[in-house]
């Protein structure tokens, strides 16, 4: 790992000082292809997460997932296991990125301009589609569907975005994850609370599926993760257009 941090981090300083594509290249020859993909992806989740340029942070990850793909794809017939591997770190990559494009989460120092609803919404795309291809499994494909209904939910299309969490809720129940599925309850409550702002019951509902997780072991998340989804979208979402500054 302390390889792997050097090399991401004269790839940042590179990126400051010259441009993101040198960067980009530079971590592309000067490293294998397992290596590079890495390199990319703790360059893409230290963008966001440390330095919180959501920008940088999808150009170097978009890069790396079409690295990561056409990559697969050269080496399929003479290393599938390696190919398998590379799209699957592309299909998480994907993910990630398009998680971060969404604002549900109130990230705070995020600040996620319209442009970036629709890369977040593309890569929600990806992410699923690659899930398929690769046979990911009930929970990946969970994720995957509840991303979908996450960024139909920030456009205020409900239907949607309602049918996004229950094609999740199907795969939730076949991995028996309990906290997911109370999880996903709680985003169809949310959605059904916002076409029915003033529908009492629904309050109750939701507020019963909080009480559930906040008892549940590992639960404790995912509520805060619904209140803080809830606080977001009851009230009109302020997007930056990009207009000013």
């Amino acid at each position: 790992m302390d390889d792997y941090n050097r090399a991401k981090e004269q790839a940042l300083v590179v990126m400051r000082q010259d441009d993101g594509q040198k960067a980009i290249d530079m971590v592309i020859t000067m490293n294998t292809v397992e290596d590079a993909m890495k390199i990319f992806m703790l360059m893409t989740r230290d963008l966001y997460w440390q330095s919180k340029n959501l920008g940088a942070a999808l150009v170097i990850g978009r890069a790396a997932i079409q690295f990561s793909l056409m990559e697969s794809r050269r080496v399929l017939s003479r290393d599938p296991t390696l190919a398998y591997t590379l799209s699957s770190q592309a299909q998480m990559l994907a993910y990630d990125l398009s998680s971060y494009c969404w604002p549900g989460w109130r990230e705070p120092g995020i600040v996620i301009p319209e442009v970036f609803l629709v890369h977040g919404q593309d890569l929600a795309k990806t992410n699923l589609r690659l899930a398929q291809e690769l046979r990911k499994g009930n929970l990946p494909m969970s994720h995957a569907w509840w991303l979908i209904g996450a960024h139909q939910l920030a456009l205020g299309q409900y239907e949607r975005a309602r049918k996004g969490f229950v094609e999740a809720t199907k795969y939730a129940i076949a991995a028996q994850t309990r906290e997911t599925e109370l999880l996903l309850k709680g985003y169809l409550y949310l959605v059904e609370m916002l076409q029915d702002p003033d529908n009492s019951q629904l309050v109750e509902e939701f507020e019963f599926v909080l009480k559930a997780l906040n008892e549940s072991r590992e639960g404790e998340f995912f509520s805060d993760q619904l209140e803080t989804a809830y606080a977001v979208f009851a009230t009109p979402l302020a997007i930056d257009d990009g207009s000013k500054g």
